[in-house]
């Protein structure tokens, strides 16, 4: 019997750069569908190591190449690209969860230096429905009322951004900046259009709960139009209290030893890395061979022990019956701040909505949830 599914490819150490060299760098090779990951040199505290997989190490060469010789618009196009991880987009809809989501969203940037774009997505449906009756007066009304509709929600939309613009100020926040996009149309294809100009690199929303879920904005159309990139999701729930946020101090990733891991662990961490977490990886065993899922989780720890030396890492694994309920137990008992995890499936829209773990602890968590969706 194979004693473990986490086949860890050979991996590459393809160079030694400051960490805005290599951030650029690894952004523009998995921009072109090369995954890598960063690692602390045992020497230096400003330099850190770049890896790929062995069978990506010609093609990664090329780019860096590429990027080495770059010169005007390729040059600014890299140092675009190197941005996008600094930008967070944050869904509107000006419910209290949204809002909440959006001031979660500028406590994170505060520390993670990071630009935020609202974006409000409305859609005219009793415009839609009278476009094509026959009578002119009452077109022209709806017309108006579209005009009314859409100046109302800029309106709003200008008011919630000075609102947190105030906040920056106030608090002499450097770094961080808040803009706004207002859209008419569908809010999943408006998310995705939004998502692919800006290049966010963490979307921000806010959720409302099991009963108000499939009738709220963030319902199924819109997580399913999310989940065709690979921008991590941050759900903050409607019973996370937003003011005893100040930093993610310990971060759960809860991992189903899927080969996905390794891709999701590296952008864990450049998530954390603001913030000097202690991270918690953790198995829930429930059934089969706990040999198997000891091999397993030595495996994962002997990958943080090789590319992750500079952080706060501990692994382990859990027994429990209920995966749901040993997980809610080690939150509470460790004081978890945000819970972490990758959807299996390519499709997250299947994760959150179909009956699983990700789409009960959304319902169920009382702590931000951080999804990566799962990679080719």
């Amino acid at each position: 019997m194979q004693t473990s599914v986490m086949n860890d490819p050979a991996i590459i150490n393809i160079g030694t750069y400051t960490y805005s060299r290599a951030l650029l760098i690894k952004v523009r090779l998995e921009s072109e569908g090369i995954p890598c990951f960063l690692s602390q040199t045992s020497g230096s505290t400003s330099e850190v190591m770049l890896h790929v997989n062995e069978g990506d190490l010609p093609d990664a060469q090329k780019y860096i190449s590429l990027l080495a010789q770059a010169s005007g618009t390729d040059k600014e196009k890299s140092i675009k690209l190197l941005r996008s991880v600094r930008r967070i987009l944050v869904p509107i809809d000006f419910s209290d969860e949204s809002e909440k989501a959006a001031r979660y969203a500028l406590k994170l940037a505060t520390f993670m230096k990071a630009d935020i774009r609202l974006m409000h997505a409305w859609m005219p449906v009793a415009a839609e429905h009278f476009a094509w009756g026959e009578m002119y007066a009452m077109q022209t009304d709806i017309e108006s009322q579209i005009r009314n509709a859409e100046a109302e929600a800029e309106e709003r939309l200008q008011l919630f951004q000075q609102e947190l613009k105030l906040q920056i100020k106030r608090k002499k926040i450097r770094g961080v900046d808040v803009d706004f996009d207002l859209i008419r149309g569908n809010a999943s294809e408006a998310i995705s259009a939004v998502a692919h100009d800006y290049k966010p690199g963490l979307i921000v929303m806010g959720t409302k709960g099991k009963q108000r879920f499939e009738r709220g904005f963030f319902g199924s159309t819109t997580l399913k139009a999310i989940s065709k990139g690979k921008i991590p999701v941050l759900a903050i729930p409607p019973s996370y209290d937003e003011s005893s946020f100040e930093q993610t101090k310990k971060l759960l990733y809860v991992t189903s030893f899927d080969t996905t891991d390794f891709d999701s662990l590296s952008r864990l961490m450049a998530f954390v890395r603001p913030f000097n977490a202690r991270i918690y990886c953790l198995h829930v065993h429930q059934k089969g061979s706990l040999i198997v899922d000891e091999t397993r989780m030595r495996t994962m720890r002997e990958h943080f022990n090789q590319f992750y030396k500079g952080f706060q890492v501990e692994c382990g694994l859990l027994e429990s019956g209920d995966v749901l309920e040993g997980i809610e137990h080690f939150i509470q008992e460790h004081k978890i701040d945000v819970l972490a995890l990758t959807a299996k499936k390519q499709n997250l829209l299947s994760q959150l909505f179909e009956p699983g773990l990700s789409r009960k602890l959304l319902f169920r968590s009382s702590i931000p949830l951080l999804v990566f969706g799962g990679v080719k």
